[in-house]
């Protein structure tokens, strides 16, 4: 038996990525406490909670991710597919065709090297382009 502590939805059960105490966390649009807010939350795939007219509107502005941790919100599978063909679509000029960049997924929470492209950088282990181009990682020093 799982004691959730909160009321949630009957379709979130076996549905959702489960944060312990998601609701004993402040909004993080309005910082008002969750677990006593009188208005409509809702659990994103990540499974950080929000009030759910902040999500509409997030949603609606198209802004995929948490504004927590950066994952995105819903299957973006159709969007990176599009992003794809963009990118297969769209020569690089020639000083940019060979150059690698070192990129953090935040779907994924990893970091790769990739070829640059204008369009984003894909991430090599989930596919997805939910991306930010970060600095080399420094290696130690060999004696």
């Amino acid at each position: 038996m799982r004691l959730l502590q909160s009321c949630y939805a009957v379709s979130l059960c076996d549905n959702h990525c489960c944060v312990e105490n998601s609701m004993k966390h402040h909004c993080p649009i309005c910082y008002e406490y969750l677990f006593d807010s009188l208005k409509d939350t809702t659990v994103m795939k990540c499974g950080h909670t929000i009030h759910y007219e902040f999500f509409s509107e997030l949603i609606k502005r198209e802004k995929y991710c948490c504004p927590i941790c950066s994952k995105s919100t819903k299957d973006m599978s159709s969007i990176w597919k599009e992003m794809d063909e963009e990118i297969e679509h769209t020569v690089m000029p020639e000083d940019y065709r060979d150059r690698k960049v070192w990129i953090l997924c935040n779907d994924y929470n990893d970091t790769t090297e990739v070829f640059f492209h204008i369009i984003g950088q894909k991430c090599r282990h989930c596919q997805s382009y939910n991306t930010r181009t970060i600095a080399p990682p420094v290696l130690p020093e060999q004696h």
